[in-house]
């Protein structure tokens, strides 16, 4: 292990003899010493991981660092909710609250029971409960009187209308969507650009992954009834489902490395358990890989 020389006077000392860490000085064993927060590695050094500028000792071997959280290949499986690894099987994670896994699902960080008379209204920034009332419609996360209000694309404006179509379902955290979505043919796409077209939102979508087909393309060109539809964010990427020929966006936006990475990772291995392989199908920026994961 290298040495703390932080007591000494080293304010002058050489980059490629010593390594200063937060304030600490040590002495450089080799190139391949690192600083880890005030501590110091070696990369060379067995079951060793910097996470989040902690650095761990005799972790497992192929342990990963994820959001904070030291994942073995034992809890791979597992998902992060706050601080706290959970089974996604038996827990349910609401904006970093755990719950037991009954019929119920997240409503931001509140838990919507199917029993209760009430409905979720959300939209990216914000998830709210209400009680169900008569006449009454979700647009993005209010809760309106189709009497007084009509609704587009999460908008409301105040001019009810007879023919309004409010969207008939709303965007949910991806972790939602875990593992119901594992199975079915789902890509991550990112919107590229919208116009609209009378009734119709047409959308340029970027695949980034496929998942259980192989992408006819990097791009994808496809209409969404504009007013029915939630509200989507130029540059934004979301997890789509296929219907038929057609895709709708399923998901809030995600984080294109860690949310993606978890997804395939958890439920790669939850179709690993049941003998069964998914074939997903990478194009970003002109690049693609196929592969078997």
């Amino acid at each position: 292990m290298a040495q703390n020389l932080s007591g000494g006077h080293h304010k002058d000392a050489e980059p490629s003899k010593y390594v200063n860490c937060s304030g600490k000085l040590y002495k450089r064993e080799s190139g391949l010493t690192r600083c880890c927060g005030k501590d110091v590695y070696s990369v060379a050094d067995d079951n060793v991981l910097c996470c989040n500028g902690v650095l761990y000792r005799n972790v497992p071997e192929d342990s990963e660092c994820v959001g904070g959280v030291i994942y073995d290949q034992n809890q791979i499986k597992m998902l992060s909710c706050g601080s706290e690894v959970y089974d996604h099987k038996k827990q349910l994670c609401c904006s970093g609250q755990l719950y037991s896994k009954t019929e119920a699902e997240c409503c931001g960080n509140l838990l919507l029971e199917s029993n209760k008379n009430q409905i979720c209204c959300s939209s990216s920034t914000h998830a709210k409960l209400y009680d169900i009332k008569h006449k009454h419609f979700c647009c993005g996360h209010y809760y309106y009187n189709t009497s007084l209000w009509s609704c587009c694309a999460e908008h409301l404006k105040p001019t009810p209308k007879n023919d309004s179509s409010p969207p008939k379902y709303r965007l949910k955290p991806l972790t939602d969507l875990i593992p119901e979505m594992c199975n079915k043919t789902v890509l991550f796409g990112k919107v590229e650009s919208m116009v609209l077209r009378q009734k119709w939102r047409d959308i340029v979508l970027r695949v980034i992954v496929a998942v259980n087909e192989v992408s006819q393309g990097p791009l994808l060109n496809l209409s969404l009834n504009h007013c029915s539809s939630p509200a989507l964010e130029n540059g934004m990427t979301y997890l789509w489902k296929k219907i038929k020929r057609k895709y709708k966006p399923l998901s809030i936006p995600v984080d294109l490395t860690s949310d993606i990475h978890m997804f395939i990772t958890v439920c790669d291995i939850n179709q690993q358990s049941d003998n069964t392989c998914s074939h997903m199908f990478y194009a970003q920026s002109g690049f693609s890989m196929h592969g078997n994961f």
